[in-house]
C-alpha cells in the first residue's frame, strides 16, 4: 500500500465521483500545482468510469428515493473540529436505534447504494486502518462526517478547501457562514443534503440518523430550514487544545488530498480566524434553535463520565431508547479503554494568540485563560 502522506499517491475520493464535477473543480480551483500532477491525472483517468455506477443507481433506486420520507429528522453532532465530535459520533453510532453515514458513502455519494458490492471492496482494500491524525479506527463501514459527501458531489461545501487550499477563505465565508449565497445555490445545497440523508436512511433500514458535521456549527439556521425538527448536540473542548490539535490535523490531512501547496504562513491565521467566526456564528444562532432540540456537552466531561453525560443528552433531546443503547455503548467503551490521545505542548506565543482571538470563547465556554488544563 502506498503511503497515505505521499503527494503522488494514486488514491483520491474524487476518482470515484463525477468527471464533470472534477472538470468544474479544475476550472474553479485555481490550478493544480506541479507536485500534484500525478494525482490529478489519476482522478482524470478514473473518474469517467464511475458514471456507470451512478447511472445504475439512478435506474435501480431513483423512484424509491424520490418517494422516501424520513420518519425522524436527523440528530446532528456539531462543534469545532478537534472538539471531540468523532468520539461522540462513535459512541452514538453504537446505539442500535440510530444509523449513520459511512466512510464509503462519503467517498462515492452518488453511487454508494449499488457500489457496496463493487466499489466498496476496492476502496476498503486500499484504506489505512487508522486515521493518520489521531490513530482512531478508520474503515469503509465506520461512521464518517457527511460534509465529505457534499464536497465530492457538488460545489457547495467548505471541504473543497482540502483539495484546493487557496480557496479556503471564500469557501468558509460562503458555505459555513452562508455569506452571499444566492437562493438557487441554497436550493442546490438543500437538494444535495436531502438526497444524501434519504439515501443513508434507506441504507440503514429507515433508522434515525446521527450525523457528525462540524461545518453545521455555524449554520444551524440553514440546517433547520432543511430539517425543521433536527436535534443538535454541540460538543466543545478547551480552545487551547483545539488550537494545537488543529495545527496537527491540517499538517497531516493536506498531503493526502490536496492539488495545491499549502501556504503554511497562512495556516495559523486561518485556524484563528475560522474558529472565531464559526463560534461567534454558533453563539449568535443558538437561541433560535427551538427548545428541546439542543443539548451541549463538554468534551472533558464526556471523557470522565461518558454514560452519565449521554444519559443526560438523551433526556434533554427526548431521544428514545437509552435503556437499550447504554449496554452497546458501554461495550464499545471497553474496547477503547486503552486509547491514548496525542499529547501537545503550547508555546507562550501560541497561547497568546489563542487568548487574543478566542478570549470570548474561553469565557463563554467556561475555560480559564492560561494553558491546556481542562
Amino acid at each position: 500500500m502506498r503511503n497515505a502522506a505521499n503527494p503522488n499517491a494514486t488514491r483520491h475520493p474524487l476518482a470515484m465521483n463525477s468527471f464533470r464535477h472534477w472538470l468544474r473543480l479544475l476550472r474553479w480551483g485555481g490550478g493544480v500545482d506541479r507536485r500534484y500532477w500525478r494525482r490529478a491525472l489519476f482522478v482524470t483517468c478514473l473518474s469517467p468510469f464511475s458514471s456507470v455506477e451512478r447511472l445504475h443507481e439512478r435506474l435501480v433506486y431513483g423512484r424509491r428515493l424520490r418517494a422516501w420520507r424520513l420518519d425522524e429528522p436527523p440528530v446532528f453532532i456539531i462543534g469545532h473540529w478537534r472538539s471531540g465530535t468523532t468520539h461522540l459520533h462513535n459512541l452514538l453510532s453504537h446505539d442500535p436505534n440510530l444509523g449513520y453515514v459511512t466512510t464509503f458513502q462519503t467517498q462515492a455519494p452518488k453511487a454508494f447504494l449499488v457500489g457496496r458490492r463493487t466499489m466498496q471492496p476496492i476502496m476498503a482494500a486500499r484504506m489505512p486502518t487508522k486515521r493518520p491524525m489521531d490513530n482512531l479506527p478508520l474503515g469503509a463501514d465506520l461512521p464518517q462526517e457527511e460534509e465529505f459527501c457534499l464536497c465530492n458531489a457538488c460545489m457547495h461545501s467548505f471541504y473543497l478547501w482540502h483539495y484546493f487550499p487557496r480557496q479556503a477563505e471564500p469557501l468558509f465565508r460562503k458555505y459555513l457562514l452562508f455569506e452571499g449565497v444566492k437562493e438557487h445555490e441554497f436550493e442546490e445545497w438543500r437538494k444535495e443534503y436531502l438526497e444524501l440523508v434519504r439515501k443513508a436512511a434507506l441504507h440503514m433500514g429507515g433508522k434515525r440518523l446521527v450525523l457528525k458535521n462540524p461545518a453545521n456549527t455555524a449554520r444551524t439556521g440553514a440546517v433547520l430550514r432543511v430539517f425543521p425538527g433536527a436535534k443538535f448536540i454541540h460538543i466543545y473542548r478547551n480552545p487551547y487544545a483545539v488550537y494545537t490539535s488543529m495545527l496537527h490535523l491540517i499538517a497531516t490531512l493536506h498531503p493526502m488530498f490536496a492539488f495545491q501547496e499549502l501556504d503554511e504562513s497562512r495556516t495559523e491565521q486561518l485556524i484563528l480566524d475560522h474558529y472565531r467566526d464559526l463560534m461567534q456564528a454558533y453563539f449568535a444562532n443558538k437561541d433560535a434553535i427551538p427548545t428541546g432540540q439542543l443539548s451541549e456537552v463538554r468534551y472533558e466531561d464526556l471523557e470522565r463520565r461518558p454514560l452519565e453525560e449521554l444519559r443526560r443528552v438523551y433526556g434533554e433531546l427526548g431521544l428514545p431508547g437509552w435503556e437499550t443503547a447504554q449496554g452497546s455503548i458501554a461495550a464499545y467503551l471497553a474496547t477503547v479503554k486503552g486509547y491514548e490521545k496525542n499529547a501537545y505542548t503550547l508555546a507562550a506565543a501560541d497561547r497568546a494568540k489563542v487568548e487574543a482571538y478566542w478570549a470570548f470563547a474561553l469565557e463563554r465556554l467556561g475555560y480559564p485563560q492560561g494553558g491546556l488544563g481542562g
